[in-house]
């Protein structure tokens, strides 16, 4: 029963994958962005700069993680419509985001745990009365 619960699983969460990120994978468009710092002193931003029919826009990064990276380039995903809302293309953060993954295997263990309870050791009155009826499967053109 495990196993086949953790296929099924991975297979509805790898499918679900594609079609849930925001901005839409299928229908964005890519764009190369340098990495800069904004600012001076503590109060600093590390943004991202790229630009869409000639206008430029910015979108504020992760001090923490891009600060040693500042002049390289990465590549942004964004809608058309709505191109300020763009995210760093990268697996974990634009297609792996943790408290997604979080509630979703969160999720799928307690409905597993519930499974388990349920169907694990039943009662000795429940097992007789299996055992002691005797209808066999009728057949369907008899």
């Amino acid at each position: 029963m495990i196993k086949s619960a953790v296929i099924l699983f991975l297979t509805c969460f790898l499918l679900y994958l594609p079609f849930s990120r925001v901005p839409d994978y299928f229908d964005s468009e890519t764009a190369p962005g340098i990495i800069i710092k904004e600012g001076s002193g503590p109060g600093a931003k590390i943004m991202a700069v790229y630009s869409e029919y000639g206008k430029e826009y910015k979108i504020e990064l992760d001090s923490a993680q891009y600060a040693s990276k500042i002049g390289e380039k990465l590549e942004l995903i964004y809608e058309l419509s709505n191109p300020q809302k763009a995210v760093v293309n990268k697996f974990w953060g634009y297609w792996l985001i943790p408290i997604e993954l979080a509630w979703s295997f969160g999720g799928f263990a307690a409905l597993l745990a519930i499974a388990y309870a349920t169907t694990h050791k039943p009662h000795p009155s429940a097992i007789a009365e299996q055992l002691k009826s005797e209808d066999s499967p009728k057949k369907k053109y008899q």
